[in-house]
């Protein structure tokens, strides 16, 4: 991941294809094609279209997801406790499906691409037939940070090669695309490399699709990262993104902003209507939704701001669940205890002289001053230590990381040091009770105990903190959610272009992702079938955009 970051700015392929290709022609398997739009203005309406993002982890979650957006029809009931198959909302699968970014995990390759993406999704929707199908629906991929952890050489050759996907044509040409849509809507899928930052031939390329694009049409605008809540959270950081001059570029035309990466729902609205959702359910880990406070988000200059209408899983249940961590994490992190073993034997050994007599706290603090005094290791494992932990703090705000990060520091610190001092005085009141011989090995007896201590107590220090930083002061989030481990609430989007040129948003949900499966029955595409888990539902009543007269509403609508 370091070395994608520091080289991948400096050597961007995104930049390379454009100097190569700036005839505005690409070459793929199927020849020479001009690169531009792809037209769907001329099929009927309804169109449908899916959208799932952030997938690429494990077989349970990503397969649930991509089994029920492979069904030919879906029905929708609102609420996850319903779990009626007849009636509700009727979905059908989308002409296209859009992969909203982070397509794998937790770094590109063919590898895991094979395995954790194409897989699935092939056992959900297999190819019918050989050679390029008109009949079939097409795919189109937005390339997320962790598809760039290989500079975008794996998820090129998978999506931008004119090949095909499972049961989908890949026509994408490159990594960004602009899709002209029925009854006036454009999908826009953009590349934002590892710096949230659009390169100067994507950039000429989306200048020069806006000509195209009429004042009373509208834009929908997919991004591989939800910026709208990013530049609140870290400011600094996004205050010079070129994210930006793309959004102006389009104006009042998007309509509708989509993102993941957040791995779960959430969706903001302004008063005018407009949009902006991520809906990064596809298949990685529940990212929870009470982190940071993005309830209200300012809009742009003269903008009215966005409220925030709805999150999946909701903000009390997600910190509720946040509190499992306490209990939860040495089992569902068990391997994390062998990085705290180690690292508490060697502060004990540093901070405390095994082989005298300990007899109170006072006597355990004072030798430790001393170690700290005589000897330069002693010194520098507490600095390295500490420097360690402070940096692994979460960054968004200054003093939380130096005041969280030193606490949380010297309470592993704390805890070593009480650890091997009750070790070193067992020890020693034992071995010279009962086996005085053994005195020598009392060193290296204590070195292990404590390392056994430490592997049981430093997670459940790491749990405290965690909980403690999301659930208290709306910090670490992502590392509180990837300790949790949860592979339920998943979501997708499916959304539907009506004659009368109305987009409806049908959000997705389902709350308990299958983990056993068993060969298909009826009519259905796929070669497997869950066997338990819970059937999708309607996360939210559907949001209905209207375009008329380059207005438009957000609206409940429910179908019996």
């Amino acid at each position: 991941m370091a070395i994608a970051t520091i080289f991948g700015r400096h050597a961007d392929p995104r930049l390379v294809e454009g100097i190569t290709r700036d005839d505005g022609s690409q070459s793929g398997v199927q020849g020479s094609a001009p690169f531009g739009p792809y037209d769907y203005s001329g099929q009927p309406a309804p169109f449908w279209l899916d959208y799932i993002s952030d997938t690429g982890d494990g077989w349970d979650a990503i397969y649930t997801v991509a089994y029920h957006a492979a069904q030919d029809k879906l029905t929708l009931s609102p609420g996850e406790a319903r779990d009626d198959r007849t009636s509700g909302a009727q979905t059908e699968r989308g002409s296209i499906l859009i992969f909203g970014g982070d397509e794998v995990y937790p770094a590109a390759s063919l590898e895991a691409y094979e395995t954790r993406l194409i897989l699935p999704f092939e056992h959900a929707f297999p190819k019918q037939g050989t050679g390029w199908l008109r009949s079939s629906p097409h795919v189109f991929a937005v390339p997320g940070n962790h598809d760039w952890y290989d500079s975008l050489v794996s998820f090129t050759r998978l999506f931008c090669s004119r090949g095909s996907f499972a049961g989908w044509e890949a026509p994408q040409q490159r990594s960004y695309f602009a899709l002209k849509l029925p009854k006036g809507w454009w999908l826009i899928g953009t590349d934002l490399q590892l710096g949230n930052d659009i390169d100067g031939p994507q950039h000429a390329f989306f200048e020069r699709l806006e000509k195209q694009i009429g004042p009373e049409e509208s834009v929908i605008l997919c991004h591989a990262e939800p910026n709208w809540i990013n530049e609140k959270v870290y400011p600094d950081e996004y205050a010079y993104r070129s994210i930006r001059e793309l959004e102006a570029l389009f104006g009042d035309r998007i309509k509708l902003f989509l993102a993941g990466d957040y791995h779960h729902y959430s969706r903001h609205e302004n008063e005018r209507g407009v949009q902006k959702i991520v809906a990064g359910g596809g298949g990685a880990f529940l990212h929870l939704t009470h982190g940071h406070d993005d309830t209200v988000l300012e809009g742009d200059e003269g903008e009215a701001p966005f409220l925030c209408r709805k999150k999946f899983p909701s903000r009390r249940y997600s910190w509720w669940l946040a509190w499992t961590n306490l209990l939860l994490f040495p089992i569902r992190n068990w391997s994390f205890g062998f990085a705290t073993a180690p690292a508490y034997a060697v502060t004990a050994s540093a901070l405390i002289t095994p082989d005298t007599q300990v007899n109170s706290a006072t006597e355990l603090l004072l030798q430790v001053v001393q170690r700290l005094s005589w000897e330069p290791f002693s010194l520098f494992w507490v600095v390295a230590v500490a420097t360690g932990v402070v940096f692994f703090t979460d960054t968004s705000k200054l003093w939380y990381r130096w005041t969280a990060g030193l606490v949380h520091a010297f309470s592993h610190i704390a805890a070593a040091v009480l650890l091997g001092g009750a070790i070193v005085a067992m020890l020693r009141t034992g071995l010279v009770e009962f086996r005085p011989e053994w005195l020598p090995w009392q060193p290296p007896l204590a070195a292990l105990a404590t390392a056994v201590a430490g592997y049981i107590v430093g997670p459940l220090v790491l749990a405290l903190y965690l909980t403690l930083s999301l659930n208290v002061f709306r910090h670490h989030r992502d590392d509180a959610s990837s300790a949790l481990r949860s592979p339920h609430y998943k979501n997708f989007l499916r959304l539907c272009i009506a004659p009368s040129g109305e987009l409806t948003i049908y959000p997705v949900g389902i709350q308990r992702t299958a983990s056993r499966f068993g060969p298909s029955a009826g009519p259905t595409p796929s070669r497997l079938q869950p066997l338990n888990g819970t059937r999708p539902f309607l996360i939210e009543d559907p949001v209905v955009i209207k375009t008329q007269q380059g207005a438009c509403s957000s609206q409940g609508v429910r179908q019996a």
